[in-house]
């Protein structure tokens, strides 16, 4: 019995001193193997509550290198017929994990010496992708590290059913300028991913998607996934309906003109296989879809910062204690989510179709991590107080600057101050009274806030702001929201109720019988001012429920005849502000009327000023109908 006793202290010795030597040597070990029921327990909670909030419907998938470990659907995929959602029979719309399958077809023609991740793709495409003086050619690695430089493009991204128009005419009749043409500012491009796909179409002499069909889809045995647009007979009705919230259904099918950057539609257990894949180095059930050295390639980091990295195509970030890769995506209706756990052997897809009303959607990977997977100690980053220098107005780069969508980037402008506890407080520039964000010191220059982002700050003149696939730059003062904003509206209430007033006073004088103040000239020259005003106050009404219908599917050439009218109303407004102001100074100058009446229109052509200088710095005053 003392012998037994003696032995089994003996054996206890041996594993705690090997338990110990292990976590000293630290690494990425295996997890312990999860169960069904472990992933279940994170993730039923969390997809319940969504679905409760609104939700429509979602999948989740989680897989290691040797097989699927939980594969669910929760909510409907058509609240009408009350077919349930499914992750075998239910196909989603992951968004831009698309371009996972770009990036892998372009490295698949790399391999075979037809693609040259560093050759001018004009020389693929068969037209010129100018590049403007002092830029680079755009190539291929540009294109898959969204370095390209190309400014954000919105017609005809998202059409309302049907086919597509070809990859190429969209391509080429879609280009847009390039706001940062040296390489060296990341700026996230749905174009610059439509433009690589037509490379892999004109390199391999295959269409887009016969081409992922054959070389990845059918390989994998992803049976139920296809780019085409619309959906074969045998997928269509599996397809989930696209809900936006708790109402209606889209009511068509969403069709991507660029479809290298969003098309495709998979079911959870289809994407399952597909993590496999890249969890096993590109190998699954004995097919190759990449070599294991092209994939490592891919997820090499490029220009790594604090905030998290990009390889090619590949993003790289810290959730919890675990290192992950991956891709995010969106659509009108589907907000997606791809995340490898490459040292621990683990894949999560999420894809959630619909919007709760929920203030935070789960995040669902995150989830898994912090719960599930060892908890790695981050690298220890010294924490010091953000510089003051920091402080001020920010764009981001994945913007547009030569279109009428410049507006976009006027509303999403964010102020930053440092906090007395020497973090970072972000709100936005243009309607200071909303919600703000917090951000914690989490290194040197390096600040975290809610859901675990992150921002890596760079103290150049001027200072800006790493994220992954764009950054953060300051704003010139000429663009700053933050007197744009107040100004603009001073300017439309101004005039708003000046021409209100004006009809008021016309019928006062008429009932009280008196006389008008002014010569029958003077009366002309206001009245040509104030017919400009009004053509202003129509096209802010036009671009705000323009907007108000967040629908990318209506930016298309259905739209053009609308926006040519928007555009010549706003050149109008232009020339009638300085109508306004030769009035102003003719009155002042012949003393019209009364001090109050001069001072009326001298505020008068002001504020037809501010909203001239509004709509041609900010191309509603525009002329192109490519943007």
């Amino acid at each position: 019995m003392r012998r037994f006793r003696l032995a089994r202290i003996a054996r206890f010795f041996s594993f705690a001193i090997a338990v110990f030597f292990a976590a000293c040597l630290g690494g990425a070990a295996e997890p312990a193997a999860l169960s069904e029921s472990d992933v279940a327990g994170v993730v039923d909670p969390l997809m319940t509550e969504w679905v409760d909030h609104g939700g429509a419907g979602a999948v989740v998938v989680v897989v290691g290198r040797d097989g699927p470990i939980f594969a669910k659907g929760y909510g409907l995929a058509d609240k009408e017929a009350g077919r349930p959602f499914s992750a075998d029979r239910t196909l989603a719309r992951p968004g831009s994990i698309s371009k996972l399958f770009t990036g892998i077809s372009a490295m698949q023609l790399v391999d075979q010496g037809k693609l040259d991740l560093d050759r001018d793709v004009s020389d693929y495409v068969g037209f010129a992708i100018p590049t403007p003086p002092g830029g680079k050619p755009v190539t291929m690695r540009l294109l898959l590290t969204h370095r390209a430089g190309f400014e954000e493009h919105g017609k005809d991204l998202f059409f309302a059913g049907g086919a597509p128009m070809p990859l190429a005419a969209w391509v080429e009749k879609s280009l847009p300028p390039r706001l940062f043409p040296q390489g060296d500012v990341p700026a996230y491009s749905n174009y610059g991913f439509a433009l690589a796909g037509l490379v892999v179409e004109r390199v391999s002499g295959e269409s887009y998607a016969g081409y992922v069909e054959r070389h990845i889809l059918a390989p994998l045995r992803m049976e139920r996934s296809s780019f085409r647009q619309p959906l074969p007979e045998t997928l269509a009705p599996l397809a989930a309906k696209g809900y936006r919230g708790r109402g209606k259904p889209l009511g068509f099918f969403e069709t991507i003109h660029a479809a290298p950057a969003g098309a495709l539609s998979a079911t959870g257990e289809d994407m399952g296989r597909f993590m496999r894949a890249l969890l096993n180095d590109g190998e699954l059930d004995g097919a190759r879809i990449l070599p294991a050295a092209r994939l490592r390639e891919m997820l090499t980091p490029h220009e790594p910062t604090a905030a998290g990295w990009l390889g090619l195509v590949f993003f790289g970030r810290r959730l919890g204690g675990a290192e992950a890769v991956g891709h995010g995506g969106g659509t009108l209706a589907f907000i997606s989510d791809l995340e490898l756990f490459r040292d621990q052997g683990l894949g999560v897809f999420v894809s959630r179709d619909g919007f709760g009303d929920q203030k935070e959607a789960p995040d669902i990977a995150r989830a898994i991590a912090e719960r599930l997977l060892p908890q790695a100690k981050a690298p220890q980053l010294a924490a010091g107080p953000a510089d003051r220098r920091l402080e001020g107005v920010y764009q981001s780069t994945r913007r547009a600057d030569s279109s009428f969508l410049r507006v976009s980037a006027l509303l999403s402008q964010i102020v930053v101050r440092v906090e007395p506890d020497g973090g970072l407080r972000m709100s936005s520039a243009a309607w200071p009274f909303g919600e703000s964000r917090a951000m914690k010191p989490a290194g040197d220059n390096v600040f975290e806030g809610p859901g675990g982002m992150r921002l890596a700050a760079v103290l150049g003149d001027p200072p800006y702001f790493d994220m992954i696939a764009a950054r953060w730059q300051r704003v010139p003062w000429r663009l700053d929201a933050r007197w744009i904003a107040p100004a603009l509206l001073a300017s439309l209430a101004f005039v708003l109720l000046s021409l209100a007033a004006w009809p008021a006073a016309a019928l006062w004088r008429r009932w009280r019988r008196r006389p008008a103040p002014l010569a029958a000239g003077d009366r002309r020259l206001l009245a040509a001012a104030r017919l400009a005003l009004l053509a202003d106050l129509l096209v802010v009404a036009a671009l705000i429920a323009l907007f108000a219908r967040t629908d990318p599917s209506v930016m298309n050439d259905a739209l053009d005849p609308a926006l040519i009218a928007i555009y010549a109303l706003a050149w109008l407004g232009v020339a009638g502000a300085a109508i306004a102001l030769y009035a102003a100074s003719a009155f002042w100058r012949r003393r019209v009327g009364g001090a109050w009446t001069r001072l009326h229109q001298s505020a008068l052509a002001a504020s037809a000023l501010m909203i001239a200088y509004v709509f041609v710095t900010f191309h509603i005053a525009g002329t192109t109908l490519n943007y």
